[in-house]
């Protein structure tokens, strides 16, 4: 008899849902937005009731008290390795609105993030237009990433005449002097930050975009003229943030490890050139255990909010200390971790492609190998190894084709 505790082992509901849902007695999806078993939302009931009032499919549900609890989670967790490690400075979250650009989530996650001086990362004007429109905290920071063309050079010197704390992030080593002019025509004073381009690069779906072959950053000898030519403007006072990114959804531990001590130690061979460098941006990458599994597979991390914070905040004060150079303010741009619980999508299954998915598998005892290696992958595949089983069962799929063309199986085997 199929029981409520079959479907939660079968879907992983507890093992990816963070606290924030889970099944309740009467067998449905609930949702705890806030993590607090007094106040509990069944969304097969609210469904139904929508469905009954004439609104289709699909559903979006959107739970901003969920953007609040991850923004204090990831705080916490920042503040209590600070604490652990005494590191001598403080965490900042910065949002990047790419990862979602809905006004309702944006102000959700503003007015939350007041409190730990949360501020935006934008990458296109668009973006940029709309952050100003946000009434961030003083201590806030408005991170300009992406390619830069002159307009949106301006309209982002212009912000800071607006009093928002502005920080212009040279992505490639050809917008320094044109960002330097811009600023000396308009008589401004942007805060400037470099993005380094590491050797060290994430793990998962998204590695490419960070690593050396990373279409932004500065290689270090761009590093070392941009440098030159800002002391050059009477500007390396505004250089005051070192950017890096390596990857989103970074599924290992040790990535991350690995690449905050490099960068660490770049921030601390240009803080030892007398260069007043703030901040240490370690952009995104924090990942999300969607499949609940604990592991470096695409869609999990083999690591906590906590487990992360504490390596970020452990390897930095290393370097530093060991280079004997002030800790930075940290910041993180860890958009994903911050929204991906929050929305759920609702949609009706019409029906099921694979009618004889749930067929049973009986084996005659004279099969090929082959089979018998898929058969027994059947019976031993769970959540932890389904990647590698799948990656088997394709190539061993393979073979039984070629077995087939070359007329050494039968139908009955091909199926």
């Amino acid at each position: 008899m199929w029981k409520i505790e079959d479907a939660i082992e079968l879907y992983g509901i507890e093992r990816w849902g963070s606290g924030y849902f889970s099944v309740n007695r009467n067998g449905n999806l609930i949702v705890k937005p806030t993590k607090n078993d007094a106040q509990v939302i069944d969304l097969k009931n609210v469904v139904d009731s929508l469905v009954s009032k004439k609104i289709n499919y699909p559903i979006l549900f959107r739970f901003p008290q969920i953007l609040e609890s991850q923004i204090k989670t990831l705080n916490s967790a920042f503040s209590n390795s600070i604490l652990e490690y005494k590191y001598n400075n403080t965490y900042q979250g910065i949002f990047p609105m790419k990862v979602n650009q809905r006004k309702e989530v944006i102000e959700e996650i503003v007015k939350s993030g007041k409190k730990y001086n949360m501020g935006l990362e934008v990458g296109t004007k668009a973006e940029l237009l709309a952050a100003l429109s946000f009434d961030l905290s003083n201590d806030a920071l408005l991170i300009c990433n992406g390619f830069k063309d002159d307009e949106y050079l301006h309209l982002a010197l212009n912000a800071i005449k607006l009093s928002n704390k502005v920080v212009i992030i040279i992505d490639e080593f050809s917008e320094t002097k044109r960002l330097l002019e811009i600023a000396k025509q308009l008589n401004v004073k942007p805060i400037i930050g470099i993005r380094a381009k590491l050797y060290s690069r994430g793990s998962g779906k998204w590695a490419e975009s960070g690593g050396e072959s990373s279409k932004f950053g500065l290689s270090t000898t761009e590093i070392l003229e941009c440098v030159k030519i800002i002391s050059e403007y009477n500007m390396i006072d505004q250089l005051q943030v070192l950017h890096f990114h390596i990857g989103s959804q970074i599924t290992e531990i040790r990535r991350i490890q690995k690449a905050v001590k490099e960068a660490a130690r770049v921030y601390a061979k240009i803080k030892l050139k007398h260069i007043n460098i703030k901040y240490f941006n370690i952009g995104g990458g924090l990942g999300i255990d969607y499949d609940g599994s604990k592991t470096s597979s695409d869609a999990s991390a083999n690591y906590t909010i906590q487990e992360y914070a504490n390596n970020v905040v452990y390897s930095l004060k290393e370097v530093c200390d060991e280079e004997n150079v002030t800790h930075p303010i940290i910041l993180s741009e860890s958009g994903r971790a911050i929204s991906a619980y929050h929305s759920v999508l609702v949609i009706n299954i019409k029906g099921n492609k694979n009618g004889d998915l749930n067929k049973r598998v009986e084996l005659r005892g004279n099969e090929p190998h082959i089979i018998t290696e898929l058969y027994d992958a059947f019976k031993e595949i769970n959540i932890k190894n389904y990647v590698e089983f799948y990656h088997d069962a394709l190539l061993h799929r393979e073979e039984l084709l070629s077995l087939f063309n070359l007329g050494e199986i039968e139908l009955e085997e091909k199926s």
